[in-house]
């Protein structure tokens, strides 16, 4: 693939990341922070189409532009969004790399898992240390469960209809 090529998607499926991050953010959420995350499926399918730097690049610029837009950045959310994102990005590359068994679908409940639990951690060590989150864990977890199983199954259908306009690195 030629290099403008590879730059021209990256930057579109970083501004499709963005646009989602932002405008999913105005969906009103039934528990706090729990959201679908749908903008993390242009970052699973950058990690897949071209590889670990790339899809790092993506995400850490939807967490930074996304919070920037927000008018939230180096607030709390931006810290659990970085965090999360920093984590599942480098999961979600082990996983592909290394679990060659494992579905687009795996994949996306594995960085949806990681990116929750590593929010909890952040909130419990940071911000609430007396307090135990582990308690609600199940509750973030099974969302993260539904939300990784539908973030997949979009990713998976955008793969499918891109895989033959993409050349995989």
């Amino acid at each position: 693939m030629e290099l403008q090529s590879k730059i021209a998607y990256i930057s579109v499926f970083t501004a499709a990341s963005i646009s989602i991050f932002v405008v999913e953010s105005y969906i009103p959420q039934p528990i706090p922070g729990i959201r679908l995350g749908l903008a993390n499926i242009f970052i699973l399918l950058t990690i897949i189409y071209f590889g670990f730097k790339e899809g790092f690049l993506v995400g850490i610029l939807k967490s930074f532009m996304g919070s920037l837009l927000l008018g939230r950045l180096l607030s709390p959310s931006f810290l659990f969004s970085i965090s999360g994102t920093i984590m599942s990005v480098i999961i979600m590359w082990l996983a592909i790399k290394f679990g060659k068994h494992i579905s687009l679908l795996g994949i996306s409940i594995i960085g949806a898992e990681i990116h929750t639990i590593t929010q909890i951690l952040l909130a419990t060590i940071l911000f609430f240390p007396e307090a135990s989150f582990i308690y609600l864990l199940p509750i973030y977890v099974l969302s993260a469960l539904v939300a990784g199983s539908i973030t997949g199954t979009i990713s998976y259908l955008l793969f499918t209809k891109l895989e033959r306009k993409i050349e995989i690195a």
